[in-house]
């Protein structure tokens, strides 16, 4: 290890910032892949006639395309659950000239970007049958080679940061993961723009167009756009991914270049195969903890919370741009603009409700969080129910002003939670036991990953595809784990406590 880094005692930030590209360009797919593929999907889906099959059938009833849409969209979450620990692990014992990570990122990454243009372009296939099969085929590719190199990429930090300024660097980590959403949030208007500049009007227009359930173009006044041959117009997002796949692949060159200037101060560089390939530690089970009855219930009540409020925080991101499309009747383009506003106040809050957390308790602070988002859910839902649509069947201007609300409190709301609930789980277990409790956590979180947006998509279909309905959902699922929640009566700090350990176990949880 060279002197320079021994003698390290302040975080070079500007070296994280350039580790954090890498980051920053998975989170930019994940973005545009979570707002505008479950459009795609539902426009396909749709024309096949999958609910015209349910409707013909009394024990298809429950079959709906929301259901399909959000089944298929929780493929990322069980490939992250099955691949990303195998080839985190594969990358611990990886030796190569560029390092343990980046021969993974570097060969990946650019296959990854190929298969997420393919997408787009599957959905131009007239046949709906042979365009699903397509685009599944090239979905699930796209998801596996993702979950190869995203916990290489993820590791980089770690890597490159002494175990004590790894807190620093997780922040600045965080924030280019936090810029790579927003530039896929607003990615659609970017491709847009690019088409009118270079003279492709027509696709720039369609972009910016709302769409019916059947992926048809809709103009101002609600009806179908026809092309020259007087066929319905259908939107081609091909332009949105590939720019999306090219600022990625900058992303790339990008941490290439830092790694190749900068390996010498990878701290893993030296470390042996043979501590990476040590023995795994043998798992606990709750019974055996050395806790008492009464931690282990809190702890069991925590984590049935923590999968009951994950079911309805996973539904909102691959439900919202339908929503919008349907209710709002505005384009992914402007739904991804909405969903930026949610992001923004979540990334703000996120410190103060930290602060909130050591000040008044993590539990007060997660259960004021849960109240607000549920009462601005349950505000919103009674308020688009009882006023009155526009001609057009978009809603109305105060219901607008209620959603915008809504956002922008949830997502505060949701960062009180979102901040406070791992440092609670772990602090029921205690110092020794931060391994298992976190696996406890994931285990919650990750299963309500998988459930959550197939229970939504099952109630929207029950609502005949009323996507306004997802705030129902939503609200029931937070209010049951707000209820739940009541129940847990350990996993605060004593004031005056050591809390540094916590911090750090955080920390490591995060990367």
């Amino acid at each position: 290890m060279s002197e320079k880094v021994e003698k390290q005692e302040k975080l070079n930030y500007k070296r994280t910032f350039l580790i954090g590209f890498g980051f920053m360009g998975c989170m930019l797919l994940w973005s545009v892949y979570n707002s505008y593929v479950p459009v795609i999907l539902r426009g396909k889906l749709s024309q096949l006639g999958i609910a015209e099959l349910a409707g013909s059938h009394a024990w298809l009833a429950w079959l709906s395309v929301p259901l399909i849409v959000n089944a298929i969209m929780t493929i990322d979450n069980v490939f992250g659950v099955v691949f990303q620990p195998h080839f985190g692990k594969r990358s611990d014992r990886t030796r190569s000239k560029l390092g343990k990570r980046m021969p993974y990122i570097l060969i990946c990454l650019p296959i990854c970007a190929l298969f997420f243009t393919f997408v787009p372009v599957a959905a131009t296939v007239r046949a709906a049958g042979l365009s699903i099969l397509l685009m599944m085929a090239v979905i699930i590719c796209f998801n596996f080679v993702m979950s190869i190199w995203r916990s290489p990429v993820v590791s980089l930090m770690p890597d490159f940061t002494p175990s004590e300024l790894q807190s620093d660097a997780n922040a600045v980590i965080n924030i280019m993961g936090g810029i790579g959403q927003m530039v896929g949030f607003v990615v659609g208007t970017i491709a847009s723009t690019l088409c009118g500049l270079l003279g492709f009007k027509v696709l720039s227009a369609n972009l910016k167009a709302g769409t019916n359930e059947l992926g048809e173009v809709l103009d101002a006044n609600g009806n179908v756009v026809l092309n020259a041959a007087g066929e319905p117009t259908y939107v081609n997002y091909t332009p949105v991914f590939v720019v999306a796949a090219v600022i990625a692949v900058l992303c790339l060159v990008v941490l290439y270049f830092f790694y190749k200037k900068n390996k010498q101060y990878d701290l893993s560089a030296n470390v042996g195969v043979e501590t990476a390939e040590g023995e795994k530690p043998a798992k606990i089970k709750i019974k055996n903890l050395p806790i008492t009855a009464a931690e282990k219930r809190s702890l069991f009540i925590m984590l049935g919370s923590l999968f009951l409020i994950n079911n309805a925080t996973e539904a909102i991101v691959p439900n919202f741009t339908n929503f919008a499309n349907d209710t709002l009747k505005v384009s992914p383009i402007y739904s991804t603009l909405m969903m930026a506003v949610f992001a923004v106040s979540l990334a703000v809050f996120g410190i103060p409700a930290g602060r909130m957390g050591r000040k008044i308790g993590r539990k007060k602070t997660i259960m004021i969080g849960l109240g607000v988002i549920v009462a601005m859910f349950a505000v919103y839902l009674v308020v688009s129910q009882i006023l009155p649509a526009n001609t057009d069947g978009s809603v109305n201007k105060f219901t607008w002003i209620i959603l915008w609300v809504a956002l922008v409190v949830g997502g505060a709301a949701v960062g009180c939670i979102n901040i406070n609930t791992l440092p609670l789980v772990l602090a029921i277990g205690g110092r020794e036991y931060v391994g298992t409790f976190t696996g406890y956590y994931y285990t919650a979180t990750m299963s309500a990953s998988v459930t959550g947006p197939i229970l939504c998509g099952l109630v929207i279909g029950l609502f005949k595809e009323d996507y306004n309905f997802m705030f129902l959902f939503c609200a029931a699922f937070f209010a049951l784990g707000l209820l739940a929640i009541t129940g847990v009566k350990h996993g605060e700090i004593a004031k005056g406590e050591d809390t540094a350990w916590l911090d750090e176990a955080v920390q490591n949880a995060d990367d």
